[in-house]
């Protein structure tokens, strides 16, 4: 029978495994929590402090990664190259939307909220799907 020590090290093992193949950093943190609650069955701990150290680990280590890939704004530009770039309006819809040509293909566009939407230059803000929302081109 495998101890509840080595049952913990084999879980963290399998899940940085599985982080080494599917490259998000919150496996990462199940694998480190796994080791976390591990050290604590192998300093004697109650299988529920295991996990609870498990749990709070997980906690922790997602909140700290969830920052972690918040704050890194150069790699956001990269993301979404789209925003800021400038359309050109010719004709709206009675939905208030529109069908504009960026990139070489049509897009269908919106303007942001509290915006309307008419004939002129716009500003790419943000992308929903396959719909661009743009923005004044005053407010860039």
């Amino acid at each position: 029978m495998l101890s509840h020590t080595l049952i913990w090290f084999i879980a963290a093992l399998i899940t940085a495994g599985a982080e080494m193949l599917v490259g998000t950093f919150y496996l990462l943190v199940v694998g480190l929590a796994c080791a976390a609650g591990g050290i604590a069955s192998w300093l004697g701990a109650s299988a529920s402090v295991q996990l609870i150290v498990c749990g709070v680990v997980v906690v922790l280590g997602s909140l700290i990664v969830r920052r972690l890939r918040h704050t890194n704004d150069e790699s956001e530009k990269l993301q979404n190259l789209d925003v800021g770039q400038i359309v050109t309006v010719n004709e709206v819809a009675r939905d208030g939307s529109a069908d504009v040509s960026y990139r070489g293909t049509q897009w269908r566009a919106r303007a942001e909220d509290g915006v309307e939407l008419s004939p002129g230059v716009w500003i790419i803000r943000r992308i929903n799907g396959a719909e661009l929302v743009l923005g004044p081109q005053s407010n860039v």
